[in-house]
């Protein structure tokens, strides 16, 4: 692992990042952690909360509609102030937000005791021509941290885009799902069970599309780990 792997999963600061209040080498403060939008009762499936009431584990379409992916683990839902944090990650210029936002979906993962671990992280892929223009691909660098905590490979090498596409955020539901049709390559391998790491899911086309690729080439069983989910 290099240098700059090491650091970016590294935080020294003794303040904290959301309001500067003293706390002495942990990125954020209890107070912001606890005031963050946590999921209350996340579908099993596809992570999107269910009513706290609900006494099933996966919503209506995961049981009517199963999709590709296994089982979903979301740290947040995609709202304030989250949203607005993940917005900049994709900016390198605010990577320090990577370090505890992947904790929180470490530790996450962590306190699900049925839940079997993959053989490696899978960093959702983009095409040579955004990496160029953004200069780094930020779920490298998530994987990488969630990697560091969770003691499992990062094989970024599996699955490759193979040509550039319309931002998933700039279109809708219909669109999203055609998109990436057919845009990602998968190498050979002998993997039973993966994960996808991505930033957040919305209509998990980018990661079905992904998984559909994955189980095309032998493998068993593949998950989804995102920073955030958006809500219905």
């Amino acid at each position: 692992m290099t240098s700059e792997s090491m650091n970016i999963c590294t935080n020294i600061k003794q303040y904290c990042l959301l309001c500067d209040h003293h706390v002495s080498y942990r990125p954020i403060c209890d107070d912001c952690l606890s005031d963050l939008p946590g999921l209350s009762n996340p579908c099993r499936r596809c992570a999107i909360d269910l009513p706290v009431t609900s006494k099933y584990q996966y919503c209506k379409n995961c049981i009517t509609q199963p999709p590709i992916i296994k089982r979903t683990v979301a740290a947040f839902n995609f709202l304030f102030p989250i949203n607005l944090i993940i917005a900049q990650i994709k900016n390198e210029q605010y990577k320090i937000h990577l370090t505890w936002l992947a904790q929180a979906l470490s530790n996450n993962i962590n306190q699900q005791s049925d839940y079997l671990l993959p053989q490696a992280l899978i960093p959702v892929p983009i095409s040579k021509l955004k990496r160029f223009k953004k200069g780094y691909n930020q779920t490298d660098r998530l994987a990488t941290c969630i990697s560091q905590s969770l003691n499992i490979k990062v094989d970024g090498e599996l699955v490759r885009k193979t040509r550039d596409t319309q931002a998933q955020a700039q279109l809708n539901a219909k669109e999203r799902k055609t998109n990436l049709k057919k845009a990602f390559h998968v190498n050979k391998n002998n993997y039973a069970h993966l994960a996808i790491v991505d930033d957040v899911m919305t209509t998990g086309a980018t990661a079905n599309e992904i998984a559909t690729a994955l189980k095309a080439s032998g493998v068993g069983q593949v998950d989804l780990w995102v920073l955030a989910r958006t809500p219905l």
